[in-house]
């Protein structure tokens, strides 16, 4: 009976353990916002962006990328950190960091700025806008 109480318990830590570090590691890194000038390449763009969220294309060959953007997100190096934190702490404490840790996660989760680049038939951009 206790070795069945100890192994669902260890099961159930190990269920639990990971979330908080899961959350952190879905956040969004930085992403270099510089790249948008009137006249810059659509490759370069997403180069740097990434695959937009949403593209249009028009039968002009215009087209329309939409990006979710977190402005603040933090840098690569700083998200490992907050990924390996997370996880040392929910496995250091046999997932009871989870109590905290979770809740901290939602609470740090940061509004995405809705940006809208608009190309011409020739790839380059021509005008974005940013939506809060």
């Amino acid at each position: 009976m206790k070795k069945t109480i100890l192994i669902l318990l260890c099961t159930l830590v190990l269920l639990i353990q990971g979330c908080s570090a899961f959350m952190a590691g879905k956040k969004q890194t930085h992403k270099d916002l510089s790249v948008l000038r009137i006249g810059g390449n659509r490759d370069d763009i997403v180069a740097v962006l990434g695959a937009p969220y949403q593209t249009q294309r028009f039968e002009d060959g215009q087209v329309k990328d939409t990006y979710k953007i977190v402005e603040d997100a933090p840098s690569k190096e700083m998200k490992t950190v907050e990924v390996l934190g997370n996880g040392v702490l929910s496995i250091g404490t046999l997932g009871l960091w989870e109590i905290i840790g979770t809740p901290m996660q939602i609470a740090s989760q940061q509004e995405a700025t809705l940006f809208i680049l608009y190309y011409g038939p020739d790839n380059k951009l021509k005008a974005y806008d940013a939506i809060k």
